[in-house]
């Protein structure tokens, strides 16, 4: 401020009430006590009027089709994301974490428990063993039938033997 008059940006901020309250209060007071700078002031308030009444008279409307493009896209972008929303609500890391440790759990439980613990019958290669020697006994025709101990009784044990070795050697013919 001029140790005389006002500057005119100071005075245009003083009618916008855009100054800090400090320098509100000085150019309030100047203006009080200088007729000039009181007449600038006044000049510049009817200025901004003209201004502002001109512009609300040559204000247009827009078109009802963009106004309605604009509404439109204005629904779309806020119904859009909220499923989006929803899914992110869900994989925050409080809630992934605790369901994705579930979701191992039951795979191990579902899938590799069942593999190291089988509750189904185990079956020894004794028993493998055991049936082949019992089927080779009932070939008709062959030399050294090979009968098990478990399928020997009374009427097989005396005339036939039961050879534990595959060696052709170790195989007694029978009289």
């Amino acid at each position: 401020m001029n140790a005389e008059h006002i500057e005119l940006d100071k005075l245009i901020d003083y009618l916008h009430h855009e100054l800090p309250p400090g320098d509100d209060a000085a150019v309030m007071s100047h203006l009080a006590t200088c007729a000039a700078c009181r007449a600038l002031s006044e000049e510049q308030a009817h200025l901004t009027e003209a201004l502002r009444s001109y512009a609300r008279s040559t204000e247009r409307e827009l078109p009802a089709g963009v106004v309605a493009r604009i509404w439109d896209a204005v629904e779309t972008q806020r119904a859009g994301p909220a499923w989006r929303r929803r899914i992110a609500a869900w994989l925050r890391p409080v809630v992934a974490i605790p369901l994705a440790a579930a979701f191992a759990l039951l795979l191990y439980v579902g899938v590799v428990q069942p593999r190291l613990n089988p509750t189904g019958a185990v079956i020894s290669a004794a028993y493998y063993l055991d049936d082949h020697a019992a089927l080779t006994s009932t070939v008709p025709f062959s030399q050294g039938n090979v009968v098990p101990a478990s399928l020997e009784n009374d009427e097989t044990g005396s005339d036939q033997r039961w050879v534990a070795s595959t060696g052709a050697s170790d195989i007694a013919e029978t009289p």
